[in-house]
Protein backbone atom coordinates (compact mmCIF):
# COMPACT_ATOMS: atom_id res chain seq x y z
CA UNK A 1 0.00 0.00 0.00
CA UNK A 2 1.30 2.99 -0.85
CA UNK A 3 1.45 5.48 2.43
CA UNK A 4 0.01 8.37 0.88
CA UNK A 5 -3.64 6.51 0.68
CA UNK A 6 -3.30 6.24 4.27
CA UNK A 7 -1.74 10.12 5.05
CA UNK A 8 -4.73 11.05 2.69
CA UNK A 9 -7.34 8.85 3.63
CA UNK A 10 -10.38 9.93 6.06
CA UNK A 11 -9.46 8.64 9.02
CA UNK A 12 -6.55 10.31 8.78
CA UNK A 13 -8.68 13.71 8.35
CA UNK A 14 -11.18 12.06 10.88
CA UNK A 15 -8.94 11.88 14.05
CA UNK A 16 -6.20 15.12 12.63
CA UNK A 17 -9.89 17.07 12.42
CA UNK A 18 -10.88 16.28 16.13
CA UNK A 19 -7.78 16.93 17.50
CA UNK A 20 -7.82 20.60 15.72
CA UNK A 21 -11.30 21.09 16.80
CA UNK A 22 -10.63 20.64 20.42
CA UNK A 23 -7.50 23.44 19.75
CA UNK A 24 -10.04 25.42 18.17
CA UNK A 25 -12.57 24.81 21.23
CA UNK A 26 -10.37 25.97 23.74
CA UNK A 27 -9.25 29.37 21.71
CA UNK A 28 -13.55 30.17 21.67
CA UNK A 29 -13.54 29.10 25.57
CA UNK A 30 -10.83 31.83 26.12
CA UNK A 31 -12.01 34.29 24.08
CA UNK A 32 -15.12 33.77 25.79
CA UNK A 33 -13.44 34.40 29.21
CA UNK A 34 -11.59 36.86 28.42
CA UNK A 35 -14.42 39.04 26.57
CA UNK A 36 -16.39 38.33 29.90
CA UNK A 37 -13.42 39.41 32.57
CA UNK A 38 -13.39 42.41 30.32
CA UNK A 39 -16.71 43.40 30.82
CA UNK A 40 -16.15 42.83 34.80
CA UNK A 41 -13.15 44.98 34.78
CA UNK A 42 -15.14 48.31 32.64
CA UNK A 43 -13.24 47.75 29.62
CA UNK A 44 -15.38 49.50 26.77
CA UNK A 45 -17.26 46.74 23.98
CA UNK A 46 -15.51 48.93 21.24
CA UNK A 47 -12.23 49.02 22.38
CA UNK A 48 -12.24 44.81 22.89
CA UNK A 49 -14.01 44.21 19.08
CA UNK A 50 -10.78 46.99 18.22
CA UNK A 51 -8.23 44.54 19.98
CA UNK A 52 -9.94 41.44 18.74
CA UNK A 53 -9.58 42.64 15.18
CA UNK A 54 -6.35 43.72 15.19
CA UNK A 55 -5.19 40.98 16.47
CA UNK A 56 -7.06 38.68 14.01
CA UNK A 57 -5.16 40.70 11.15
CA UNK A 58 -1.55 41.29 12.78
CA UNK A 59 -2.03 37.26 12.73
CA UNK A 60 -1.98 36.51 9.26
CA UNK A 61 1.41 37.75 8.41
CA UNK A 62 3.06 35.20 10.88
CA UNK A 63 0.87 32.84 9.88
CA UNK A 64 2.11 33.15 6.24
CA UNK A 65 5.71 30.90 6.48
CA UNK A 66 3.67 28.54 8.29
CA UNK A 67 0.78 28.17 5.15
CA UNK A 68 4.03 27.82 2.54
CA UNK A 69 5.45 25.37 4.74
CA UNK A 70 2.19 23.01 4.85
CA UNK A 71 1.91 23.03 1.26
CA UNK A 72 5.93 22.16 0.80
CA UNK A 73 5.04 18.93 3.44
CA UNK A 74 1.86 18.01 2.20
CA UNK A 75 3.18 16.79 -0.96
CA UNK A 76 5.55 14.00 0.64
CA UNK A 77 3.72 13.69 4.02
CA UNK A 78 -0.33 14.25 2.64
CA UNK A 79 -2.71 17.00 3.40
CA UNK A 80 -3.60 16.42 6.99
CA UNK A 81 -0.74 15.53 9.34
CA UNK A 82 1.19 18.35 8.56
CA UNK A 83 -2.12 20.14 8.80
CA UNK A 84 -2.40 19.21 12.40
CA UNK A 85 1.39 19.69 13.39
CA UNK A 86 1.26 23.02 11.91
CA UNK A 87 -2.15 24.31 13.59
CA UNK A 88 -1.39 22.88 17.06
CA UNK A 89 2.11 22.95 18.65
CA UNK A 90 4.34 22.42 15.44
CA UNK A 91 6.75 24.75 13.27
CA UNK A 92 7.57 25.61 10.01
CA UNK A 93 11.25 24.71 10.53
CA UNK A 94 11.02 21.81 13.50
CA UNK A 95 8.58 19.96 11.54
CA UNK A 96 10.67 19.37 8.16
CA UNK A 97 14.02 18.44 9.95
CA UNK A 98 12.17 16.01 11.92
CA UNK A 99 10.62 14.18 9.32
CA UNK A 100 13.88 14.73 6.83
CA UNK A 101 15.85 13.28 10.28
CA UNK A 102 13.91 9.47 10.10
CA UNK A 103 14.01 9.61 6.16
CA UNK A 104 18.30 9.80 6.33
CA UNK A 105 18.01 7.20 9.60
CA UNK A 106 16.03 4.93 7.14
CA UNK A 107 18.69 4.69 4.85
CA UNK A 108 17.18 7.55 1.99
CA UNK A 109 18.00 10.67 1.11
CA UNK A 110 15.29 12.46 2.48
CA UNK A 111 11.70 12.66 2.41
CA UNK A 112 11.05 13.13 -1.06
CA UNK A 113 13.25 10.04 -1.70
CA UNK A 114 10.96 7.28 -3.25
CA UNK A 115 11.88 4.84 -0.58
CA UNK A 116 9.67 6.75 1.60
CA UNK A 117 7.33 4.27 2.50
CA UNK A 118 4.66 3.39 5.00
CA UNK A 119 6.94 2.81 7.88
CA UNK A 120 9.05 5.18 7.61
CA UNK A 121 6.23 7.72 7.68
CA UNK A 122 4.69 5.82 10.67
CA UNK A 123 8.24 6.74 12.04
CA UNK A 124 8.27 10.09 11.14
CA UNK A 125 4.61 11.20 12.57
CA UNK A 126 5.75 9.69 15.93
CA UNK A 127 9.19 11.52 15.99
CA UNK A 128 7.63 14.68 14.57
CA UNK A 129 4.78 14.29 17.32
CA UNK A 130 6.89 13.05 20.63
CA UNK A 131 10.40 15.32 19.76
CA UNK A 132 8.62 18.91 20.28
CA UNK A 133 6.31 17.84 23.68
CA UNK A 134 8.92 18.63 25.63
CA UNK A 135 9.06 21.89 25.68
CA UNK A 136 5.40 22.12 27.06
CA UNK A 137 6.58 20.01 29.87
CA UNK A 138 9.41 22.12 30.21
CA UNK A 139 7.31 25.02 30.84
CA UNK A 140 4.27 22.70 33.23
CA UNK A 141 7.33 22.10 35.64
CA UNK A 142 10.10 24.87 35.24
CA UNK A 143 8.19 27.91 33.62
CA UNK A 144 7.54 29.49 37.08
CA UNK A 145 11.64 29.42 38.25
CA UNK A 146 12.78 30.13 34.88
CA UNK A 147 10.72 33.51 34.89
CA UNK A 148 11.90 34.08 38.41
CA UNK A 149 15.45 33.28 36.83
CA UNK A 150 14.67 35.95 33.75
CA UNK A 151 13.70 38.83 36.14
CA UNK A 152 16.72 38.79 38.37
CA UNK A 153 19.16 38.40 35.12
CA UNK A 154 17.14 41.66 33.88
CA UNK A 155 17.75 43.14 37.18
CA UNK A 156 21.12 42.20 37.99
CA UNK A 157 22.22 42.87 34.18
CA UNK A 158 19.68 44.48 31.91
CA UNK A 159 22.23 44.09 28.48
CA UNK A 160 22.84 40.01 29.16
CA UNK A 161 19.08 38.85 28.35
CA UNK A 162 18.87 39.90 24.80
CA UNK A 163 22.38 39.28 23.98
CA UNK A 164 21.60 35.62 25.39
CA UNK A 165 18.33 35.35 23.63
CA UNK A 166 19.83 36.95 20.28
CA UNK A 167 23.05 34.16 20.39
CA UNK A 168 20.34 31.20 21.47
CA UNK A 169 18.62 31.74 18.51
CA UNK A 170 21.37 32.37 16.19
CA UNK A 171 22.50 28.94 17.46
CA UNK A 172 19.20 27.17 16.53
CA UNK A 173 19.20 28.39 13.16
CA UNK A 174 23.13 27.13 12.72
CA UNK A 175 21.99 23.78 13.69
CA UNK A 176 19.03 23.66 11.24
CA UNK A 177 20.65 25.51 8.40
CA UNK A 178 23.94 23.78 8.85
CA UNK A 179 23.40 20.08 7.38
CA UNK A 180 22.39 21.83 3.97
CA UNK A 181 24.64 24.68 3.55
CA UNK A 182 27.58 22.70 4.81
CA UNK A 183 26.96 19.46 2.30
CA UNK A 184 29.22 20.97 -0.65
CA UNK A 185 27.32 17.90 -3.18
CA UNK A 186 23.91 19.42 -2.31
CA UNK A 187 23.92 22.14 -4.36
CA UNK A 188 20.02 22.65 -4.83
CA UNK A 189 20.10 23.53 -1.15
CA UNK A 190 22.76 26.03 -0.66
CA UNK A 191 21.62 27.64 -3.79
CA UNK A 192 18.30 28.04 -1.97
CA UNK A 193 19.66 28.85 1.33
CA UNK A 194 21.78 31.55 -0.31
CA UNK A 195 18.88 32.68 -2.62
CA UNK A 196 16.71 33.07 0.79
CA UNK A 197 19.30 34.90 2.78
CA UNK A 198 19.82 37.34 -0.01
CA UNK A 199 16.28 38.14 -0.49
CA UNK A 200 15.74 38.87 3.47
CA UNK A 201 18.65 41.18 3.05
CA UNK A 202 17.22 42.70 0.14
CA UNK A 203 13.76 43.10 2.02
CA UNK A 204 15.58 44.80 5.07
CA UNK A 205 17.26 47.18 2.65
CA UNK A 206 14.07 47.86 0.34
CA UNK A 207 12.06 48.30 3.55
CA UNK A 208 14.43 50.95 5.21
CA UNK A 209 14.60 52.65 1.97
CA UNK A 210 11.13 52.90 1.37
CA UNK A 211 9.88 53.52 4.71
CA UNK A 212 7.39 50.70 4.67
CA UNK A 213 7.75 48.54 7.29
CA UNK A 214 5.48 45.60 6.00
CA UNK A 215 8.08 44.24 3.70
CA UNK A 216 10.46 43.28 6.26
CA UNK A 217 7.62 41.54 8.06
CA UNK A 218 6.75 40.09 5.23
CA UNK A 219 10.66 39.07 4.83
CA UNK A 220 10.23 34.97 5.75
CA UNK A 221 7.67 34.15 3.58
CA UNK A 222 9.63 36.10 0.91
CA UNK A 223 12.86 34.83 1.92
CA UNK A 224 10.60 30.92 1.84
CA UNK A 225 9.13 31.40 -1.62
CA UNK A 226 12.20 33.00 -3.28
CA UNK A 227 14.34 30.09 -1.80
CA UNK A 228 12.05 27.13 -3.06
CA UNK A 229 11.48 29.16 -6.63
CA UNK A 230 15.51 29.33 -7.09
CA UNK A 231 15.40 25.23 -6.41
CA UNK A 232 12.99 25.39 -8.86
CA UNK A 233 15.18 27.30 -11.61
CA UNK A 234 18.27 25.29 -10.70
CA UNK A 235 17.40 22.56 -11.26
CA UNK A 236 15.54 22.74 -14.35
CA UNK A 237 18.81 24.73 -15.50
CA UNK A 238 21.17 22.78 -14.39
Amino acid sequence: MNYLEVANGNLMFIMCALVILFVLLQAVLFIKAAWKRGAEVGIDRTIMKKAMTNAAVFSVIPSLPIVVMLVVLSVNLGQYFPWLRLSVVGSAAYENMAADIVAKASGLAGIADPGFDLPIFTMAMWVMSIGIIWGIVFNIFFMKSLDKFSKKAKESNSHFIPVLSGALFIGLLALMSAPYITDTKNTIAIVSFLSAAVAVVMCGKVAKASGLKAIDEFSLPISLIVGMASAIVYTNAF
